[in-house]
């Protein structure tokens, strides 16, 4: 084998050999699961999850007995599980908060749970594409959060064709609908 040159040395002392792999495969597997653009993003979900954890550790310094510790605590469970990252209020749940929590909170993912897409990779198209809409407002990103009370709103935007063969599909597609 020929001697490094020093460029290739530099870059190389960067790469762990021996572990690369047992590094790299739940971001991996975790990035296909969830349709997810690039490390970046999970990157910015993990940040996301340390943050969280940063603040359940400085809560729990605090005094059992001291009521700001009880409320902080209620108010941090409150906002999480109305955003969909926790199943229960229950403080027991903050501890199993991870990156899959918000990855399942994705436009995306949540088109797929409710039976409006068949996979990930049709759920982006269906979002990129602007057949989906929250409320008044049309989805174009795949990548959007979404709370509870935001995922009862998710339904298919007015001119979708998707929407309408759909509505032929099922015999509910009106003829007023059929005139615009």
């Amino acid at each position: 084998m020929r001697e490094l040159k020093f460029h290739e040395q530099k870059l190389l002392k960067k790469v762990n050999f021996v572990h690369w792999k047992k590094e790299k495969t739940k971001d991996l597997a975790d990035i296909k699961k969830f349709g997810l653009s690039g490390k970046e993003e999970y990157e910015a979900y993990t940040k996301l999850v340390h943050s969280i954890q940063k603040i359940i550790h400085m809560i729990s310094t605090l005094d059992e007995k001291d009521p700001v510790r009880k409320k902080v605590t209620d108010d941090l469970c409150d906002k999480l599980y109305d955003m969909g990252v926790i199943d229960t209020k229950s403080t027991a749940s903050l501890i199993t908060i991870g990156q899959a929590a918000f990855c399942r909170r994705r436009v995306s993912v949540l088109l797929v749970r409710l039976k409006f897409a068949q996979n990930l990779t049709h759920a982006n198209t269906l979002v990129q594409h602007g057949h989906m809409r929250i409320g008044p407002e049309i989805v174009s990103d795949p990548a959007m959060l979404i709370t509870r009370k935001l995922q009862d709103l998710l339904t298919w935007a007015d001119g979708s064709s998707m929407r309408k063969k759909v509505m032929e599909y099922n015999d509910e597609l009106d003829d007023y609908e059929l005139l615009q």
